[in-house]
């Protein structure tokens, strides 16, 4: 089966691909849904710590794309539903597709002939839901990465991967440590040909585990205090 990579224009799409070109890593397919957003202004430490991660956040995905001279499919929308993107998914043979962002897959699009991975911050089913990475700090000391395959119901689906990663020692865990950490992830399933091996993946039981919402603005605060300390 052959594997693609939906990118958006965000920090971690800049991650997955930066890191891929490092790695001497091919994707049949490369899709990029860029709806030309103004992307944020990075700081000088932010870019300072993407760099000591392996990637550069202020090198934007299109701009990175040109350079390698990658061939991509650009669509000028960032929804994963959209019926531009589907119709042109159901042209192409099947595919696992790195799923990176642009909303939640609705049925039209999982009932298509490819599979979807979703690199998740958090273990499952531990750490469903949203914002993980900051339950997970206060909670475990830690942040941790899934690799799934999505389906229809949130968080559920097969397990390829996942890994548990220490605390980061700066503030920049959405903008930064999540696209490193998660990016260092898909490299390992790509590096490892998990997805060449089905005994490695493994069900969840959806009845199982906990699911978390957007977390309270000081519940986050104290999560990211506890990375200075």
């Amino acid at each position: 089966m052959k594997i693609g990579i939906i990118l958006t224009p965000d920090s971690r799409s800049r991650a997955y691909l930066q890191k891929i070109h490092k790695e001497n890593k091919k994707f049949d397919t490369i899709i990029f849904m860029n709806d030309d957003r103004q992307v944020d202004n990075y700081s000088e430490e932010q870019v300072k710590q993407s760099k000591n991660y392996g990637f550069d956040v202020s090198i934007s995905v299109k701009k990175n794309l040109l350079k390698n001279n990658f061939i991509f499919k650009e669509f000028k929308f960032v929804d994963i539903n959209h019926i531009e993107l589907i119709e042109f998914l159901k042209k192409i043979p099947p595919h696992f597709f790195i799923f990176s962002g642009g909303g939640i897959l609705k049925s039209e699009i999982l009932n298509l002939k490819h599979k979807f991975i979703h690199l998740h911050p958090g273990l499952v089913p531990k750490y469903r839901g949203s914002t993980c990475f900051y339950y997970s700090l206060i909670n475990e000391g830690n942040c941790s990465v899934t690799a799934f395959f999505m389906d229809k119901k949130l968080d559920t689906g097969d397990i390829i991967l996942q890994k548990t990663f220490p605390k980061p020692n700066h503030i920049f865990i959405d903008e930064i440590y999540d696209s490193h950490i998660r990016s260092e992830t898909l490299i390992e399933l790509l590096n490892k040909k998990i997805l060449e091996s089905k005994n490695k993946i493994r069900k969840q039981n959806p009845s199982e585990g906990e699911t978390y919402y957007i977390i309270h603005p000081v519940l986050k605060h104290i999560a990211i205090l506890s990375c200075t300390r």
